[in-house]
């Protein structure tokens, strides 16, 4: 079948490349971490007893900044923005791990 409809001029006017935030300031009081953890594993379906005695805990591995450390918890955040005074602004994508599930903890220089 025949393409009826035209082509539309999609092009757009340059615009400037936005002023950048200085990327360390904001996050010096975290380090960025990989973190490797265990988590539960659950399975619905019919299966053999030994395959079910023989079920393991997941492992996870996640990344960012650990804002939070303490003997119950590791709360890491993996995104964060500016606020109008270039300083860090809101966290998102953040992943609260308990930390008796913590297995390995891998610090990134960024």
């Amino acid at each position: 079948m025949p393409n009826r409809h035209k082509a539309k001029n999609t092009k757009k006017a340059k615009a400037g490349k936005p002023a950048l935030p200085d990327f360390h300031p904001p996050v010096e009081d975290f380090k960025f971490y990989v973190v490797y953890w265990k988590d539960i594993e659950s399975d619905p379906s019919w299966r053999e007893l030994k395959e079910i005695q023989a079920s393991q805990p997941a492992i996870c591995i996640s990344t960012g900044w650990l804002v939070k450390q303490n003997k119950d918890v590791h709360v890491l955040m993996s995104d964060f923005n500016f606020n109008k005074e270039q300083k860090l602004g809101e966290g998102g994508s953040s992943t609260v791990i308990p930390t008796s599930c913590v297995l390995k903890l891998i610090e990134i220089n960024v």
